[in-house]
């Protein structure tokens, strides 16, 4: 019987790709179901951070998935990475799987120096912590460290690509020289992957979070 999975999203714009990357994944048969609330990552960049009012939103949403009966819930917002595990903490029974964490896991298990590459401060603090709590879980010694490229993730929602683009490799090329793994923080961030493969130096992983997490599923034990 085909899997049946539950996205669900903070923003629009991912939700067409990452569907590709999953029927790529699992097959053409896959039943999927999108839950979009637009407005929740600006809400969540306003507030600086999940507010308890912030949580109750997406504890709704995760209520509603829920009701789908899904094999599996996907987060596709690092931002609420850590708010969804609070959720998921208080209903173990539920399948729910951060989009984030095939890729932090990866980071986790093979870099030494890794670069958490964000456009959104909002979303460093819970990125970092994943790959460092993941590496602490493997026994692995890392050093991670946090890049935000300012004003990239504005320049994007108006459309202008190539001046994000510029702005994130700006930062890179300041600010990381030397790890031999970057982690694109963000799920929206995937654009910048080819940029970065020209800039970086040869052999420097870079991972981003939904081609990752379809990687990931095709050899998942659901």
């Amino acid at each position: 019987m085909p899997k049946k999975i539950t996205c669900v999203y903070t923003a629009l714009g991912l939700q067409d790709r990452f569907a590709a990357l999953l029927k790529e994944a699992l097959g053409e048969d896959i039943v999927l179901h999108h839950i979009i609330e637009s407005g929740f990552i600006a809400d969540v960049v306003k507030a600086g951070g999940v507010t308890e009012a912030l949580q109750k939103r997406l504890d709704a949403l995760l209520d509603a998935a829920v009701l789908t009966a899904p094999d599996l819930i996907i987060v596709t917002c690092s931002s609420i990475g850590l708010a969804a595990e609070r959720y998921a903490a208080a209903h173990p029974e539920v399948p729910l799987l951060r989009i984030d964490y095939p890729m932090a896991k990866t980071a986790a298990l093979t870099g030494k120096r890794i670069a958490v590459l964000a456009t959104l401060s909002t979303t460093v603090e819970p990125s970092v912590e994943l790959v460092e709590r993941l590496a602490r879980e493997a026994g692995r010694s890392v050093q991670v460290f946090s890049l935000t490229a300012d004003g990239a993730y504005l320049a994007s929602k108006r459309g202008e690509k190539e001046y994000a683009t510029s702005l994130v490799r700006e930062c890179v090329l300041k600010n990381c020289p030397d790890a031999d793994t970057v982690v694109l923080a963000q799920a929206s961030m995937a654009m910048f992957r080819d940029m970065l493969r020209e800039i970086l130096p040869e052999g420097t992983l870079i991972l981003e979070s939904p081609a990752t997490c379809a990687a990931y599923l095709k050899e998942f034990e659901w």
